[in-house]
């Protein structure tokens, strides 16, 4: 009677152990992430397709649950979340965390597509680069969202632009703003349209997409119409980690759902810069436009004194990054 007892005792607790790794394995390998700009806004507002892809590429083997934008944590504090495991991954800019992984910083001066990037060694590098610092990069989330210069008041040529005060983004757009005379302010997103309402600052740096979003488009009427760095500094970010925790054929399924969806991004931010260009139209919006000389001085000055400044900030990788990011 004794070793019944004992059978179904070890029975039951075998059972118990099965049932609880079938739930574990039901429930998938959680991944918490967040991003630098809220769901509300148009560029933010795609990561939640991403998100959704990856649960249904890998059909229930990862949880990834997005918690949401800068009201979860600070956009400038996310890069050290991740770091410390508070986050999973992050929806983040280059810009955001210069000062951890200055190499990075060039990502955006990107003269290639994201495919001829995965085929040439430039995302291996991108990669190395930040696991580094203990992070994984998945791949880019803005594709083809290029900046532009806008301004209160309406400018004949680049030289006119000194003096400016114009909202930065801090390294993204200092050297580019500092070679053009102009004073580049560090202001966060949702502080831009008071400082534009009050003098504080006299114009911005920004994509097409999502100035109608903040309202700047009632503050500010003009777009020089020459973009430059189409193609952003958007990472998506993974604690190395975690990312090294995951089973090889998640980590493959990964890597190849994201190079999938970089190209549907790619269409989708083509539509809402048409979208968004004419929506600034709408509200009474015009663009600037230069002598073909002065065009090619302020396209010239966008993305040698970034490179410059890479080159002086941190040099290590700065040969080959150049040499596989330009044509």
């Amino acid at each position: 009677m004794k070793k019944v007892k004992i059978f179904f005792v070890t029975a039951l607790a075998l059972l118990i152990a099965l049932a609880a790794g079938y739930n574990a394995e039901a429930a998938g390998i959680e991944i918490k992430s967040a991003c630098f700009l809220p769901a509300t806004h148009s560029i933010g507002g795609v990561v939640p397709s991403y998100v959704d892809m990856i649960n249904k590429a890998c059909r229930g083997s990862i949880q990834w649950k997005h918690l949401g934008g800068p009201e979860v944590i600070p956009g400038l504090e996310q890069f050290g979340a991740v770091k410390r495991s508070v986050l999973d991954a992050s929806f983040l800019v280059t810009a955001f965390y210069f000062g951890e992984v200055p190499d990075a910083y060039c990502v955006y001066l990107s003269e290639i597509s994201n495919e001829e990037e995965w085929n040439n060694g430039a995302r291996d590098l991108i990669d190395k680069i930040h696991q580094e610092k203990g992070i994984k990069v998945l791949g880019r989330w803005l594709s083809y969202m290029p900046f532009y210069i806008w301004v209160n008041k309406p400018v004949n040529k680049p030289q006119d632009l000194k003096g400016i005060k114009l909202r930065g983004g801090g390294v993204c757009y200092d050297p580019f703003f500092k070679a053009l005379g102009a004073t580049p302010v560090q202001i966060p997103p949702p502080d831009t349209y008071n400082a534009l309402e009050r003098g504080i600052i006299e114009g911005f740096g920004w994509p097409m997409q999502g100035v109608s979003d903040f309202g700047w488009v009632e503050v500010t009427k003009y777009c020089i119409e020459y973009p430059f760095y189409e193609h952003n500094n958007g990472l998506i970010v993974m604690n190395l980690d975690k990312w090294n925790s995951l089973p090889k054929d998640l980590q493959d399924t990964i890597t190849r759902a994201t190079r999938t969806w970089e190209s549907d991004m790619e269409a989708y931010h083509k539509a809402e810069w048409e979208k968004y260009r004419k929506k600034f139209i709408e509200a009474g919006g015009s663009f600037i436009k230069f002598s073909e000389t002065d065009a090619a001085y302020y396209k010239e000055l966008a993305y040698e004194e970034p490179w410059k400044f890479q080159k002086a900030k941190s040099d290590k990788y700065y040969d080959e990054l150049r040499k596989l990011l330009t044509k």
